[in-house]
């Protein structure tokens, strides 16, 4: 049976007490270590104190020569633990019970100061020769101010660690819920979208840390898909209105023959041209709207693609022109016979779109149309420019939306507003700019950029 995963908050919060509390711990033991340090030089110094003044003492040849003398001086001595001895015989001592767990030191095994340890007390005894000729003494001190401090602050100190851990888990509860009612938020946020509501996005606060810096990316990120959505309404909006049309004039031709119209030889002809117009207008958009689902899923491998020369795909699309129609006049103007690489289908696309725009937004007796192909900085620069009716500035940056077209337009012709929008895709799948420029019953010129791979 699987044990139950603890939540995030329980996690951050044992997490946070671990951290808190080992290195509370470790400074603790960092602090004892050095006042136990501190107390052990301070008791090797005092000792050393008590040696100095007890070899100035026995320096005095009427105590040093007399061993009962010796015994009377050291027997008015309080408060300190002293043995003397020689050849490793005592020849006095202090009334103690802790020199039976000491040994004489005549191999001089040991360094003069050394630390032992008596029933798990720390003291300090120092082992040395004294003036005295053939006499050693040993002198014992207890380490007062460490084993002062265990026994008069451990309560207090105890206390204080105990303290200091309450305080860290309250500390870190509180950062862990911090922490993850900023998480919560986002969650909230995130389940109020998913119920439809999609304007809905994460407040911010005024710390702009990391979370805040998420925050605005989901919300970016918000924006980003709210216009998509806006986008793909408009364009099934737009794509049912244009089917509407031509299948309410179909309906309407059609109930007309069927009521009384096919009687009528003009009135049939006349219908049937209307109906098969209106079918081809059906049938175009639905192939802009296939290529424009192609466009959108294609990716192309500039890698595998081999180079095509730009000015034969140029010369080929406009004699299919100059063919169908004598009033356009070409004016082409290619400073190199330039190499890219680039799908021959996509290129002559790309011509047609261009061309087809000039052609349908023109009101001109005789349509002019410049092509020009030049290499500018290694790029690749091809202009197309009409003599048409123009676009107006604010509308130049919808012109390659889906299905938009300019109103003064719409009835002049029967485009779907997909041309330039299929065009701008194509573009980008060979990583190249889109410009257009245009002025009001004068002229538009279209640019297209690729880099010379």
């Amino acid at each position: 049976m699987k044990s139950k995963k603890l939540s995030i908050s329980a996690e951050l919060s044992l997490l946070c007490l671990a951290i808190i509390t080992t290195i509370l711990l470790i400074y603790t033991v960092i602090q004892v270590i050095s006042f136990s340090i501190f107390s052990i030089s301070h008791q090797k110094d005092l000792i050393q104190k008590t040696y100095n003044q007890m070899d100035l003492i026995f320096s005095d040849e009427n105590i040093s020569k007399n061993s009962n003398e010796i015994i009377r001086y050291m027997s008015k001595l309080q408060g300190e633990n002293i043995r003397i001895y020689k050849n490793n015989k005592a020849v006095f001592s202090t009334n103690s019970t802790k020199w039976k767990t000491i040994d004489f030191n005549t191999n001089k095994i040991q360094s003069d100061i050394d630390i032992r340890f008596i029933k798990l007390k720390p003291y300090i005894l120092l082992d040395k020769d004294i003036t005295t000729k053939g006499y050693k003494i040993q002198i014992l001190q207890e380490v007062d101010i460490l084993s002062d401090f265990v026994e008069d602050y451990l309560f207090m100190f105890v206390g204080a660690v105990i303290m200091s851990i309450i305080i860290s888990i309250v500390g870190s509860i509180y950062l862990s819920r911090r922490f993850v009612n900023r998480l919560k938020l986002l969650g909230d946020t995130i389940d109020d979208i998913k119920q439809n509501n999609i304007n809905c996005r994460v407040p911010l606060s005024d710390v702009d840390d990391e979370f805040d810096k998420i925050n605005i990316l989901f919300n970016s990120m918000m924006d980003d898909i709210e216009e998509s959505f806006d986008k793909q309404s408009q364009f099934v909006s737009d794509a049912s209105h244009e089917l509407r049309t031509p299948l309410t004039v179909l309906q309407g031709h059609l109930k007309m023959l069927n009521r009384w119209g096919k009687n009528d030889k003009v009135i049939l002809d006349n219908s049937i041209d209307v109906c098969l117009e209106e079918v081809n207008r059906m049938i175009k958009m639905v192939n802009d709207l296939l290529s424009l689902s192609r466009a959108d899923k294609e990716i192309i491998d500039l890698c595998n693609l081999e180079y095509i020369y730009i000015r034969d795909v140029i010369f080929e699309t406009i004699e299919n022109y100059k063919i169908l129609n004598n009033k356009i006049d070409f004016n082409i103007k290619i400073h190199e016979d330039i190499k890219l690489k680039i799908s021959k289908e996509h290129l002559k696309q790309l011509l047609i779109i261009m061309i087809d725009n000039a052609i349908k937004y023109n009101d001109k007796d005789i349509i002019r149309i410049e092509i020009e192909l030049s290499l500018i900085q290694n790029k690749v620069s091809l202009v197309v420019k009409d003599n048409g009716i123009g676009i107006d500035e604010k509308n130049i940056h919808k012109v390659t939306d889906r299905f938009y077209k300019v109103d003064e337009s719409r009835q002049k012709n029967n485009s779907f507003g997909l041309g330039l929008s299929i065009a701008k895709k194509i573009i980008s799948l060979y990583n190249g700019d889109l410009k257009i420029q245009s002025k009001i019953g004068k002229y538009t010129k279209i640019i297209i950029e690729f880099n010379q791979t």
